[in-house]
This record gives structure tokens, sequence and C-alpha cells, in this order.
């Protein structure tokens, strides 16, 4: 069985892995999803009529978004 190198601890992996396009070990992989889950469950999604969606991370992000934006 051929081995990839994890980018990350530099621990040897399964190559199947690295066909599929991962670049990280399953522990490498599940700590950097772990921490872009939490960093996404602290946003929220603002659709604008016939606009893109905007992430509003702050109440900073709000000012000026709407007419009525206000940061009280």
């Amino acid at each position: 069985m051929s081995y990839a190198i994890c980018q990350f601890c530099g621990e040897d992996y399964s190559a199947k892995r690295f066909e599929l396009g991962y670049i990280t070990c399953l522990d490498c992989g599940d700590n950097q999803a772990q921490k872009e889950t939490e960093a996404k469950s602290k946003r929220i999604t603002v659709a604008y009529n016939k606009g893109p969606m905007m992430f509003i991370t702050s109440k900073e992000c709000v000012v000026g978004i709407f007419k009525c934006g206000s940061t009280k």
C-alpha cells in the first residue's frame, strides 16, 4: 500500500485519500474542519434583493448596509 505525507503533521496517510484531493491525514483534516465550523458558526448571512449574500461577522459590518443600519 502506498502512502502520502500530511502537509500539517508530516505523518503518512493513504494515497487513495490523496488521490481524492485531500492533503491532510484524518486527524489534521478533522482539526481543520472543527476550526472552520467554529468560525462559520459566528457568522450570519444577509441576503440582498437581486444581490449577493454578505457574511456579517460584527456589528461594525452592519453600519451602512441598510438605510436604517444601526449598532444600537
